[in-house]
């Protein structure tokens, strides 16, 4: 799936960007405390397109207070992992030059401290991204609470979290185009890719692609969002006529989707297990209540596993329109004729059943409505 590589190279391809013109090795000295005795720490490398390969492992035993690992050539800047075999905790670690030093007690493993610019950099950007997180978390909880009472401060608290949201996306594509750790950057944009439109990411990857031209690992990314943005999930459908399909309903009928012709429908394929999913339902619902008075419906399709979790999720956010789904996880029939590749992901359809975008999430799912049906 185009959707799912391209995206596992945004996050796998951290791994080995050339950057460096000595031939030297990675030495990483970790001192610690208040850990667990009696086990093996391992240095990671996390590497394009392929699961993270050990480079180098040391058995804790007791009294130990620090252990010395080694990793690969520092002739491509690379991100590594340090993990252990017991304790649940592990860190990131970007091999920015050949002596890092990494500081730690397992009673507050967050505090570490390191002498690695880049590691530094990676520390903060996932202290500022959580926090955003958390804010978001926050917002739908509230919003949650209000069950379904639509008065002026839920309105507000939907508004907020739009915002937030946004103002997120906004954050991460700006640390990518402005950091000088190509790791970081193709990073970044990994994190971003609930939170922003493909639109919105395609100048900033093309920037990050002129600010490091040498770099092949950039240039194979690139080439993968190209082919991302030409498949069905993407523009490939906007024009087209949408595949129609009928599935069950929570209460054991069928519904068509060719059966809604005469509206505006958003068709918004989730699931109860997906949590970007469920940090979007916010969004969706603020668009439902705004518009649905206008010639505008929603029809959920699911890819949950159980009817149980589908019923509970559809009550708990609050989902109050016409949902299918034929309970086959990524089996389901809607998965090739779609080209869904990754959820939540959306199609939004003209009252003759035409396909006029795609993949509309936060404010571009409000903007887009407001153009088409005001």
């Amino acid at each position: 799936m185009k959707k799912v590589i391209f995206y596992s190279l945004l996050i796998l391809s951290v791994g080995m960007f050339s950057c460096k013109q000595e031939s030297n090795n990675l030495n990483v000295n970790i001192q610690f405390s208040n850990i667990n005795q009696l086990q093996y720490v391992y240095l990671d490398l996390i590497e394009l397109d392929a699961n993270p390969s050990t480079m180098d492992s040391s058995k804790i035993v007791a009294d130990t207070k620090n252990v010395n690992l080694k990793g690969g050539s520092l002739d491509e800047e690379a991100l590594y992992r340090i993990r252990f075999e017991k304790d649940e905790f592990y860190f990131i670690l970007v091999g920015d030059q050949q002596n890092i030093e990494l500081v730690f007690d397992g009673k507050t493993p967050g505090n570490y401290t390191t002498n690695s610019k880049g590691s530094n950099a990676f520390k903060n950007l996932l202290t500022a991204f959580n926090g955003r997180l958390q804010e978001m978390a926050e917002l739908k909880s509230q919003i949650e609470m209000k069950g379904t009472v639509m008065d002026s401060s839920r309105v507000l608290m939907e508004e907020s979290f739009r915002k937030k949201s946004a103002e997120t996306g906004a954050y991460l594509l700006a640390f990518a185009d402005s950091t000088t750790t190509p790791a970081l950057a193709i990073y970044a944009l990994g994190i971003s890719k609930n939170l922003v439109s493909a639109e919105q990411m395609s100048p900033v990857l093309k920037n990050i692609a002129k600010r490091f031209p040498d770099l092949q690992k950039i240039k194979k990314i690139a080439e993968a969002f190209q082919n991302e943005m030409a498949s069905p999930a993407q523009g490939g459908l906007v024009g087209k006529q949408a595949p129609d399909f009928t599935l069950p309903t929570p209460d054991g009928q069928s519904l068509a989707l060719s059966s809604l012709k005469g509206k505006y429908v958003l068709v918004d394929f989730w699931a109860s297990w997906c949590k970007p999913c469920r940090m979007e339902n916010p969004n969706v619902v603020a668009a439902f209540q705004q518009f649905k008075g206008k010639n505008f419906t929603i029809l959920g399709v699911s890819l949950d596993k159980t009817k149980e979790d589908w019923i509970k999720a559809i009550a708990d956010d609050q989902l109050y329109w016409s949902h299918v789904s034929d309970l086959k996880f990524w089996d389901s029939e809607v998965v090739p004729l779609y080209g869904i590749e990754g959820i939540p992901f959306n199609v939004l359809l003209n009252p003759e059943g035409k396909v006029i975008a795609t993949d509309l999430r936060g404010p571009d799912l409000e903007q887009k409505l407001k153009e088409v049906l005001q």
